[in-house]
């Protein structure tokens, strides 16, 4: 889906417009929620006076393979120098390099003077651009990741500190910023390199944590619009079906989706509030949906890698039995009870991941997540 054709957000991309001005932004938001819909509408429709380059890295395994997705969208958006600058750049940094060489990125003389290429390339965006970029960066966390897997952290620690590097450099002429996305929590892939590399860095902390959400009860009315009314099923009453739609759902545009298609699929001509609940019920007794497996296979994956992974499956075991908010004394001591030897601090700081990484705000962040949890997995 381009970005003219997704529904609402207008609030979301209000924020971030507004903020682009002030910092750069990280983007916060678990697989599915919505986050590289939002850039898309970024790209498809910037604010005056802004050229955003949308850059998706989450094959990259290398630094140079960012800085190569980077260099191609500049390239595609005229970003970069007319005069030909770069190129040159990127010749002189492979000594020789024909213009018919396909492999010319992965030659070794060009992956390792990635550090400079991108210093490079980002000056040449800032100097040659007639408005200010700014660059969005999807699946940056789990690039880090990959990085550190493929390569070793220390090459994923270079990288980081490379691009806080240039950021510290080049935006303080406003004439650029970025946006780092990721459905991995980017503290996760911080907590792996500081516990297990001794990482002391802090490539983000000027940075502003945007966390998205569901939308609003308003989007989620325009989304039952076009997936219902222009779809010729006509909503009960346009109020209840959208407000039902909305707490089932917690605005999740994917299930909103994934109802409203579903009543397509059936041939209704009508639909009440009780409709939307028998099909979430159902979606929720089978275990086939990804955005729920993604989120347990999350706690198998990169908690464990921190060993993290017990405590934060009795976490969630026991509030996936809670609607409403749950005391913390409660949740140590109900770990506590199961394991001695966990102290609180351990708790707490598993607790505290599980909140960073939108799992839990004192409870379930999303009903749904909550629900199918208590189900599949509790």
């Amino acid at each position: 889906m381009t970005g003219n054709a997704i529904i609402g957000r207008s609030r979301e991309l209000a924020d971030l417009w507004n903020t682009l001005p002030k910092r750069s932004v990280i983007l916060s938001a678990e697989r599915r929620v919505g986050k590289t819909s939002v850039l898309r509408k970024m790209e498809a429709e910037p604010q005056p006076g802004w050229a955003p380059l949308l850059v998706f890295v989450e094959s990259a395994r290398h630094p140079i393979d960012c800085v190569e997705a980077m260099y191609a969208k500049a390239s595609e958006a005229h970003l970069r120098s007319s005069r030909g600058v770069w190129k040159k750049r990127l010749q002189d940094a492979a000594g020789t390099l024909g213009s018919g060489s396909a492999g010319g990125w992965k030659l070794p003389q060009i992956q390792n003077d990635w550090r400079s290429l991108l210093h490079q390339l980002v000056e040449d965006i800032v100097e040659n651009s007639d408005q200010a970029a700014v660059v969005m960066i999807d699946e940056f966390p789990l690039m880090i990741w990959n990085i550190a897997g493929d390569h070793g952290a220390a090459l994923a620690m270079q990288l980081l500190d490379a691009l806080r590097e240039v950021r510290q450099e080049f935006e303080k002429t406003g004439r650029i910023r970025f946006v780092l996305s990721g459905s991995i929590g980017f503290h996760l892939v911080l907590q792996h390199l500081k516990l297990d590399h001794g990482y002391k860095g802090a490539p983000t902390n000027d940075m502003q944590l945007y966390t998205l959400s569901g939308m609003d009860e308003g989007d989620t009315g325009l989304m039952c619009r076009a997936y219902l009314d222009e779809e010729g099923i006509r909503r009960q009453t346009v109020e209840t079906v959208a407000a039902r739609m909305f707490y089932r759902t917690d605005g999740l545009p994917l299930y909103i989706q994934y109802v409203c298609e579903a009543l397509q699929e059936s041939g209704a001509r009508q639909v009440a509030p009780g409709d939307i609940d028998r099909i979430l019920d159902q979606m929720l007794s089978g275990r086939q949906v990804q955005w729920f497996k993604d989120a347990a296979d999350r706690i198998a994956n990169y908690y464990s890698k921190l060993g993290f992974d017990r405590t934060a499956s009795v976490i969630l075991d026991r509030l996936s039995g809670e609607e409403d908010f749950f005391g913390e004394a409660a949740i140590v001591n109900k770990v506590r009870t199961g394991d001695e030897k966990a102290t609180r601090q351990d708790v707490q700081r598993v607790l505290e991941t599980l909140i960073d990484d939108n799992y839990l705000v004192r409870r379930f962040r999303y009903r749904l997540m909550r629900q199918w949890w208590k189900i599949n997995k509790a």
